[in-house]
């Protein structure tokens, strides 16, 4: 069924009140928009640069078709760099959980239940577009929101009948069976249930229009630079941040509908007009073709609203979070809500950080800009050069017989002169080598400022080192990646938290819980849970997820060249075996099951293994125990060591008297 109305004013204020928020509001977006530490023009030029744009207009050629090539540099590393941090945060799983106290026993299902949503949700890719804005623009922002639409479907169900006394079905007005309603309306119905002996109750084949959400549970979204503020603009620390805003557009018929289901106030959104304010006139594409607008007739036209999520003292209780939506230019508000969550839902991704702000240094805008323009002019400059040097001009005398409109140039021409000398080559100097150089050294520069060498990025190195400055410097580069990502950590954690809150909103409105699919249920077993003693019916239910969890980002933790982690691994077992040969308590350590256990786990992770069951899975390693107990009481029947003994002769018990039979001569004799 639709949910009932709701109010666009959840908190009631004075009409003045009111005005005077939306006033102090407004002021403060314009506040914060006149302190960025970036234009939008400027920010539009840094994504022209990664995109290898135009950059020269008809004002800046030399000549009609001069060469318009723009740098590889800013593709090149923002590529590298991304992929690089992507491939550290995403392994299996993105988060490991701790629990504390009660909540230990629950942190394997809260990490399951996670990976599996974060799998399901799309957040990889989610996270990828921030991390490509965060290189391009000042940072990269994450909205994590609670999906609250509903949609109608039409679906058959079963409904039960209306029983007359004797048992028989009610037969209605229009002869036909007279169906049951629920309290809310709906009808009630029938499910096969294979435990009731009697069989299922009278039910007749009846096509409904049911409501289902659009999505359960944290949903999320990337905002870009130029569409999203914090409040106040000029904070320098986290501490100082009292809100949120975010920049949207909406057609004037969704408002409409919005306002019709109480979502927003339908006298604020009459106000507004019909006129069109997304402003995408003059917009052009990166080879300088004008953007089409689409049609503004029959309500299709945009409004620019923002949503501010702010934290302030409205009613006197004390200070909390808001959501409202704001109507900057004219200063009213669509609505004001109290906020469900009660913490911030907006993430920064800021790989490189500035001392004195919340803001960041754009990789491309800010660190790589001087070599990209410089590689761009000097590249420009070479195919210029070569473009003269392969249509040099020709030197023609003055007054000459030959005239090139009357006999032009080409192949089998012939050209009348009076003398060889009316007619000659223009010679220009070849400054192919110079300019070449200029060109690798930019790209040398962009190698020291951006930390990534061509090895790491995945390209032929422009010069020969030998294998131990290869190694040192992929070191340093990983050094210098491994900073980057350790600035997304802290963000990856809150962000992990507020999905991790929303999902046990979300879990608290089942109460039957969610089924949950096969591969979480292996994944489960193969730690060795008991995972029928949590999860009875296979169903993941509120109260697995109450207590408190930290979420650590794992790939954040660990080199990200896998050869590097295999090899890691190895040199590690190598120690561990010399260990064991010298302390045997560290031999009989390695030999617990739990010990194997997580060894066998590293080593299926590290060459991805396809069939984890058949190293992890639980009746694996109980069959591996038997296996072995059988075999140490088979050598200690057999006479063969103990446990913690040492090797003695055939036949011979470890201690105790020595059977005479089994002694030598010299034994028996005394003389040895």
């Amino acid at each position: 069924m639709p949910r009932s109305r709701r109010s666009p004013f959840d908190v009631q204020l004075a009409p003045d009140r009111r005005e005077a928020l939306a006033s102090w509001l407004s002021q403060e977006l314009d506040n914060a928009l006149s302190v960025r530490t970036a234009s939008e023009a400027e920010v539009a030029y840094w994504h022209v640069l990664y995109e290898q744009g135009r950059s020269r207009s008809q004002q800046l050629s030399p000549w009609p078709d001069a060469a318009d090539l723009t740098s590889a540099i800013a593709t090149e590393k923002v590529d590298a760099l991304r992929a690089r941090i992507m491939k550290t945060i995403f392994v299996d799983p993105v988060f490991t959980v701790e629990g504390w106290g009660d909540s230990a026993p629950h942190a394997p299902f809260v990490e399951e239940f996670h990976q599996w949503q974060l799998e399901t949700s799309g957040f990889q890719a989610t996270c990828s577009r921030a991390v490509h804005l965060s290189l391009i623009e000042p940072r990269g922002v994450v909205e994590v929101y609670e999906e609250t639409g509903r949609r109608p479907i039409r679906r058959t169900i079963q409904a039960a009948l209306q029983l007359a006394a004797d048992g028989s079905a009610l037969i209605g007005e229009d002869l036909q069976p007279v169906l049951q309603h629920g309290p809310d309306g709906t009808y009630v119905e029938v499910t096969d249930d294979p435990a009731n002996p009697q069989g299922a109750p009278p039910s007749a084949a009846v096509v409904i229009d049911d409501y289902e959400p659009l999505a359960r549970g944290p949903q999320q979204r990337v905002i870009p630079y130029r569409d999203y503020l914090q409040l106040p603009g000029h904070a320098r620390e986290r501490a100082e941040v009292w809100g949120h805003a975010k920049r949207f557009t909406r057609r004037v018929d969704q408002l409409k509908d919005r306002a019709a289901e109480g979502i927003y106030d339908a006298a604020v959104v009459a106000d507004l007009g019909e006129a069109d304010e997304r402003g995408l006139s003059g917009a052009t594409t990166l080879a300088g073709e004008a953007v089409a607008l689409p049609s503004q007739e029959g309500g299709l036209a945009e409004k620019e609203l923002w949503e501010v999520l702010f934290l302030t003292n409205l009613d006197r209780t004390g200070s909390r979070w808001y959501v409202a939506t704001l109507h900057k230019e004219t200063q009213v508000l669509l609505r004001l809500q109290y906020d469900d969550i009660g913490t911030s839902r907006f993430f920064s991704f800021v790989p490189f950080p500035r001392p004195n702000g919340l803001e960041g240094y754009s990789f491309v805008g800010h660190k790589l800009i001087t070599t990209i323009e410089e590689n761009t002019a000097w590249r420009n400059m070479l195919a210029d050069r070569a473009s003269l040097q392969l249509q040099a001009p020709i030197l023609r005398r003055q007054n000459a017989l030959w005239d090139p409109d009357d006999e032009p140039i080409g192949p089998k021409a012939v050209i009348t002169v009076r003398e060889m000398t009316e007619i000659q080559a223009f010679q220009m100097p070849d400054y192919t080598a110079p300019a070449r150089e200029r060109i690798i050294d930019t790209e040398r520069q962009a190698e020291k400022l951006g930390g990534m060498t061509d090895i790491a990025t995945g390209s032929t190195p422009t010069e020969s080192r030998t294998l131990g400055e290869t190694r040192l410097v992929t070191a340093y580069s990983e050094v210098r990646i491994e900073e980057v990502v350790r600035n997304l950590q802290e963000t990856l954690e809150a962000i992990a938290q507020v999905r991790h809150l929303m999902w046990r909103r979300a879990l608290a409105e089942q109460p039957d819980g969610m089924e949950v699919p096969t591969h979480v249920l292996q994944g489960l077993e193969t730690r060795g849970i008991n995972v029928a003693s949590y999860l009875p019916n296979n169903k993941f239910a509120a109260t697995l997820m109450a207590g408190a969890f930290r979420f650590k980002p794992r790939g954040s933790v660990e080199a990200t060249d896998r050869h590097q982690q295999r090899a890691d691994f190895a040199e590690s077992l190598k120690a561990l075996t010399l260990l064991a040969s010298v302390n045997p308590m560290i031999a009989a350590l390695l030999q617990q099951p739990l010990a194997a256990k997580a060894l066998l786990e590293k080593w299926v992770y590290l060459y991805s293994i396809s069939d984890k069951q058949a190293f992890l899975g639980p009746q694996t390693l109980q069959l591996a125990m038997q296996q072995v107990g059988m075999q140490q009481r088979m050598r200690m029947g057999a006479g063969g060591p103990g446990p913690g003994g040492s090797e003695t002769l055939e036949g011979n018990p470890a201690s105790g008297a020595v059977d005479p039979r089994r002694q030598l001569p010299q034994e028996v004799g005394g003389v040895m």
